[in-house]
């Protein structure tokens, strides 16, 4: 990637971490409960335009990794484990990985690349399953009470897991499908990308 490549992921980012802090914010009230449980999902649904935007302008490996790697790093220094920045970076990484098989432009790949991206947002409830207890030591550690920690914690359950993976996937799909057509019904037409 040259310098003019990593400005625009870095402008794609922004717009991503935007559209990320939205989609918890609509997940914190419609849910009205603190724990996001459904943030990665909306997030999938907001955000796919963007994420086809970038694809599609840089066209090089590359710009998903680095975008899923600031998104990792925005996890790590918010208070999560490196087991939140992993999950973030690999999904970003394979994401890369799949769209560079269709050279970027294959509408199919370039989805399925976008729903493994939107997988990694699960990163820091993976951290919460994976380290129960010093999650709940954090939080109490921040000053939270155990009522507060009740309602934030999901538990690990194939229900859970078939809920919020099913939900980011769906999300992804829709979300995806709709930035595919915006982008080539109007960015391009526009002469955008």
């Amino acid at each position: 990637m040259k310098v003019k490549d990593i400005i625009t992921t870095g402008i794609y980012t922004v717009l991503y971490f935007i559209l990320m802090s939205l989609g918890t914010l609509i997940a914190v009230l419609l849910t009205h409960n603190p724990n996001m449980k459904f943030a990665p999902a909306i997030t999938a649904l907001l955000a796919g335009t963007v994420y086809m935007l970038l694809v599609v302008k840089v066209q090089k490996f590359g710009a998903i990794t680095l975008m899923a790697a600031v998104l990792g790093l925005f996890f790590l220094v918010s208070g999560h484990s490196m087991l939140a920045f992993i999950p973030s970076l690999l999904c970003g990484l394979l994401a890369d990985v799949i769209a560079k098989l269709g050279r970027y432009q294959s509408k199919f790949l370039n989805l399925l690349s976008y729903c493994l991206f939107s997988l990694g947002n699960l990163a820091p409830i993976i951290m919460m399953w994976t380290m129960k207890q010093a999650y709940i030591s954090q939080l109490l550690a921040k000053g939270k009470d155990m009522a507060y920690v009740h309602k934030v914690l999901i538990n690990f359950d194939l229900g859970n897991v078939s809920v919020l993976v099913g939900a980011i996937l769906i999300c992804a799909i829709v979300g995806g499908l709709f930035g595919q057509h915006l982008v080539s019904k109007h960015f391009k037409a526009a002469g955008l990308v």
